[in-house]
């Protein structure tokens, strides 16, 4: 019991529920400020053009509200995606209109390069057989290109983001609405399926030329473990 209340201080001195004393040298001062320290280092690390934006003094303002926030997470690589939810969820960066996505395109590498894979197992596309995004893949449609770095508002820009096994690195891939929703909706049906779904939506009427179209695409997309086999 003693031991569980000399962590709880500690954690309410580390947030500031508890004043410190004033000495400059006080351990506990000094924990904290290398715990925010810390911090700083992961979220410039993995969102470097975003905390550019903020500058130093918002962002420390930030991260201290985060770390008062408690964020429970075991693992650092954690830290980036848990602060852009809080910045979010309670509304502190609604000055910027394209925090969301830059936070987004930026925090998704680090999850992705901190993801447990399977080895690839497809060679081959099939339209009749059922596939899905693999778990080293991420897409989402954003509303400004911040992948070229232009913060200009779009309507919609679809972004696939993918962990390349060969080379243990992550990257992006602009895609169409098209291919987004096609993508998307692989998880309720087959290739097939889902082919004739999107061009009755986009009122396609060339169905073969359009699966010739994507045939080469989709077989790289296997290839690279964009998609797998359920």
């Amino acid at each position: 019991m003693l031991e569980r209340e000399v962590q709880r201080r500690l954690v309410d001195f580390i947030n500031d529920k508890v004043e410190l004393p004033d000495e400059p040298r006080n351990p506990i001062r000094i924990y904290k400020e290398l715990v925010h320290y810390r911090f700083v280092e992961v979220l410039k690390n993995a969102m470097p053009d975003f905390c550019d934006i903020l500058g130093s003094k918002r962002l420390d303002t930030l991260i201290f509200d985060f770390i008062q926030s408690k964020p429970r997470s075991p693992f650092i690589w954690q830290v980036p995606s848990l602060f852009m939810n809080f910045l979010l969820d309670f509304n502190k960066v609604d000055d910027i209109s394209f925090a969301s996505d830059l936070m987004w395109f930026e925090s998704i590498e680090v999850e992705l390069l901190m993801g447990a894979y399977e080895e690839p197992q497809d060679d081959f596309f099939s339209w009749d057989e059922n596939f899905s995004l693999s778990m080293s893949t991420r897409t989402k449609i954003l509303n400004h290109a911040v992948n070229q770095d232009d913060y200009t508002y779009l309507e919609e820009h679809p972004l696939l983001m993918y962990y390349h096994f060969d080379e243990a690195s992550v990257y992006f891939q602009e895609i169409t609405p098209f291919m987004f929703i096609f993508l998307s909706d692989l998880e309720n049906m087959l290739p097939s399926e889902a082919l004739l779904s999107v061009c009755k939506r986009y009122q396609v009427q060339e169905l073969a030329e359009v699966k010739n179209l994507l045939q080469s695409s989709l077989e790289e997309f296997v290839y690279l473990n964009i998609l797998q086999r359920n």
